[in-house]
């Protein structure tokens, strides 16, 4: 006869852990399987959209200028495919939405009709030069990175926060920061205070990142649910959409897709469809919406919900009288402003056209503000304003001398090229990837807890669509991930009873 031994586990917890077991493991084999067939499709859908494009190319792109096109495209979707093929992966696909970027900014537009982007100059006029420093430039970012990451920044440890909280700790902590960027984006008076928007804006990705992990995991309240998809989400919506910026609304997409692949390891292919077809829907709107809303118009005065309204009956007016007109450019006319909006190989072009020969060298002037940007205005009030994206514009002749208010895109790759020429380009790109790998091996490894992943998302998010000055975009990082850090350090420690959502 044996004894008792309350300490072993009996015979039913036995089979419910070898149950729990097996079910993870047929998990991680759908996950392995469905990320192999994904490879696959991206493979499948470069080697075929290549020789499509090629094939299709418009009449005035060379073939010179084809293939070249096609090179910074391939590189820019290298990222994804090694992502893919790697089984360490990190939780976020950071470098390989980087990598899109360039893909879908300096290559693609390539094949797209000259119409589409009359009104920023033309594809027509980019050059061979332009192209071929592009492709070098993201080629250097790609060997930088990985090279460092696998040597360089190998034993870099990445953010480690306490797994000892309660999950009604994380909640509260989460509803402060979450109500305190809802009433900075409604309120004047707290935007007004020095720095706090670099913190209050985006903490919102990180409320909404997390609030939707906890939900699909069955740890959110039913109550909160109904507050959070009741009440908060559509005032954040509502917001960001009347906001005139539809980018704002893609940005909370986009970051929504990123948590949504983490926690189910599935591309939300409906939830991208909708997103699109919202853009594109009122994109060719914006212009006239804008000038109603923006600078004291007719409807500035209006309430948030009679803006929506008054951008939705824009859309509505717009696409009746289409329909009753000729249906000519209606397949082009919705992605127009798309397209003139991310072809950034057309600046970089007439930059390379005119730098040196009309305006000079900037000699690294643009990364001057580099020197204060990580201090907050509250502790420097006189810290200089970073206006490069208006310099720039009145530099090139692209914005009218007397404009000091209205800001020109300068991408990373044409703030480079600016102040130093095509070296700038071509060592600048590869300090860019060496930094990436650092802060992708910091702020987003493979053995991060969900909350690290989605601290460690927000932080890096801001430098995936590298479209304004480097200053700008870098600035803010040090102080908001240090904010953060000792935010969640502070207030989650100290707990005796821990939160079951510790790793995925």
């Amino acid at each position: 006869m044996y004894d008792y031994d309350p300490t072993q586990p009996s015979p039913e917890q036995l089979q419910k852990q070898w149950k729990s077991i097996l079910k993870e493991q047929k998990k991680q084999l759908a996950n392995r399987r469905y990320l192999k067939r994904l490879r696959w499709v991206l493979l499948f859908a470069l080697v075929a959209g290549s020789g499509y494009l090629l094939d299709k190319r418009p009449a005035s792109l060379s073939l010179d200028k084809g293939l070249l096109a096609l090179g910074i495209t391939w590189m820019g979707f290298l990222p994804s495919l090694q992502y893919l093929l790697d089984r360490n992966r990190p939780p976020m696909p950071f470098f390989p939405l980087v990598g899109i970027f360039y893909a879908t900014s300096f290559g693609l537009p390539m094949f797209s009709s000259a119409k589409a982007v009359e009104e920023r100059w033309s594809i027509t006029n980019i050059s061979v030069t332009a192209l071929t420093v592009v492709l070098l430039g993201v080629a250097g970012m790609n060997l930088a990175f990985f090279t460092s990451k696998s040597s360089l920044w190998k034993k870099v440890s990445p953010i480690r926060l306490s797994e000892s909280y309660t999950v009604g700790r994380l909640l509260t902590l989460l509803w402060v920061l979450l109500w305190s960027h809802i009433a900075f984006i409604y309120i004047p008076a707290i935007r007004q205070i020095p720095s706090i928007g670099h913190f209050l804006e985006p903490v919102g990705y990180l409320a909404y990142g997390m609030f939707f992990i906890l939900y699909s995991r069955g740890l959110l309240p039913s109550i909160q649910t109904w507050i959070l998809v009741g009440l908060c989400v559509p005032l954040e919506i509502v917001q960001r959409f009347t906001s005139g910026s539809l980018a704002q609304l893609m940005l909370l997409g986009l970051f929504t897709i990123i948590v949504i692949f983490y926690e189910r390891k599935r591309i939300p292919i409906i939830f991208i469809s909708i997103t699109l077809v919202f853009f594109m829907a009122f994109n060719s709107v914006k212009g006239e919406y804008r000038n109603l809303v923006w600078f004291g118009g007719s409807a500035s005065y209006l309430s948030p919900v009679e803006k929506a309204q008054l951008f939705i009956d824009l859309a509505l007016k717009h696409y009746q009288n289409q329909g009753l007109t000729s249906n000519d450019d209606s397949s082009v006319d919705s992605t127009d402003g798309v397209i003139s909006r991310t072809a950034h190989i057309i600046v970089f072009s007439a930059v390379v056209e005119d730098t040196p020969a009309k305006v000079p060298y900037w000699g690294g002037e643009t990364y001057l503000p580099l020197l204060t940007s990580f201090i907050p205005r509250a502790l420097l009030p006189n810290k200089p304003i970073d206006n490069t994206g208006n310099t720039f514009g009145r530099r090139y002749n692209y914005l009218a001398r007397n404009d000091f208010t209205t800001s020109f895109n300068l991408p990373w790759i044409v703030e480079m090229y600016a102040n130093f020429g095509t070296w700038g380009v071509l060592i600048g790109m590869s300090l860019v990837g060496a930094l990436l790998a650092f802060l992708d091996q910091k702020f987003n490894h493979s053995g991060m807890s969900s909350l690290e992943f989605v601290i460690g998302t927000t932080i890096l998010f801001r430098l995936i669509y590298q479209e304004s000055n480097f200053s700008l975009m870098i600035g803010g990082l040090i102080p908001f991930g240090v904010a953060l850090y000792v935010l969640f350090r502070l207030f989650l420690s100290g707990q005796k009873k821990p939160v079951s959502l510790i790793h995925d």
